[in-house]
């Protein structure tokens, strides 16, 4: 009998090892700078959540800390907007971002929610059963290059 539940348990481990969902985009070397970054098709419960969401929560994983700069009044920061293309393929932008927490002058290793508002964002575009989402990060400035992945998109 415990052959029989130690080789169920290693098959259900193993199930989830190789189910591990692949992150939406991985970012290896982000210099700090504004720039544009296209997910990853979305699964479809994420397409299907932003049909009625007024916000989105992005899922960010940094596995280092990273070291931010301060920018010309003293700050630090590392934020994200959304921009969204539906089936007519016009850009629609958030006008609101959501930002990372930061302590002292760094990120922490690990994985963060970051909350958006989708104002901006037409809900005809957000209710599209085609979406093309791209984050914008940007921070005040960074003492290195810094990686993270994006790993799961909702809206709320």
């Amino acid at each position: 009998m415990k052959r029989v539940s130690l080789l169920l348990m290693s098959v259900a481990l193993v199930s989830m090892a190789l189910g591990a969902a692949k992150p939406l985009a991985t970012v290896a070397k982000y210099d700090g700078k504004f720039q544009w970054i296209k997910l990853a098709t979305l699964p479809a419960d994420a397409v299907k959540s932003l049909a009625s969401a007024k916000s989105v929560t992005i899922t960010v994983t940094f596995k280092r800390e990273v070291k931010l700069k301060k920018d010309p009044g003293g700050n630090t920061w590392f934020t994200f907007i959304l921009a969204d293309q539906g089936s007519d393929w016009k850009w629609n932008q958030s006008t609101g971002g959501g930002g990372v927490p930061v302590k002292g002058n760094s990120i922490k290793a690990g994985t963060y929610k970051v909350m958006m508002p989708l104002t901006g964002i037409p809900k005809k575009v957000l209710g599209d059963k085609m979406q093309v989402i791209s984050v914008g990060p940007n921070t005040s400035g960074l003492s290195a290059p810094a990686a993270f992945t994006i790993d799961q998109v909702k809206g709320q």
